[in-house]
């Protein structure tokens, strides 16, 4: 009776170690996607932030150009689009204050320049210094005088190029 038992006994044993190198097994290929997938999820992550800002920026944009409609004048701070600067004129809030922030935690840059009538509005990227590329990229907002810039001194560049090749 015991020989029948070691049998049965190393049988289990075998059954047993066989399932456990095919859950290691299982578990292994697991892990590689699971890799797989944060590498990818990862990368999409800081192209939706950057995404984001983008979206942002042309939002307070948007609420930039109904506050100088409303009160004649651009504010002074951003933080003047999401609390009652008590001017008669006021129609606000044309933000949340949370709108005020990026994606990666940090406030937006906003530079009133009364002197030029405009302002400058943008975002370093997701590690918060000038330049970058990819998430690192800085953001600046379409209605700001650094875009405006930007916008001529290219389309002045093609234009010089195009007439070069006349």
């Amino acid at each position: 009776m015991s020989q029948q038992k070691k049998p049965l006994f190393k049988k289990i044993l075998k059954y047993l170690a066989i399932g456990t190198v095919r859950t290691l097994a299982l578990l292994g290929v697991v892990a590689v996607f699971f890799k797989i997938y944060i590498a990818i999820v990862g990368n999409h992550t800081g192209h939706t932030k950057q995404i984001k800002s983008r979206y942002h920026l042309i939002k307070l944009d948007q609420a930039i150009a109904e506050y100088r409609l409303d009160t004649g004048y651009y504010p002074v701070a951003l933080m003047d689009l999401a609390i009652d600067s008590e001017d008669p004129m006021w129609m606000g809030p044309y933000v949340k204050e949370k709108e005020l922030t990026d994606p990666w935690g940090k406030k937006y840059h906003y530079q009133f320049f009364q002197h030029v009538g405009g302002y400058q509005l943008y975002t370093l990227g997701s590690d918060h210094s000038v330049g970058g590329s990819e998430q690192k990229q800085d953001q600046v907002s379409k209605g700001s005088l650094l875009s405006n810039q930007i916008n001529t001194l290219s389309h002045a560049k093609k234009h010089h190029i195009h007439n070069q090749d006349l």
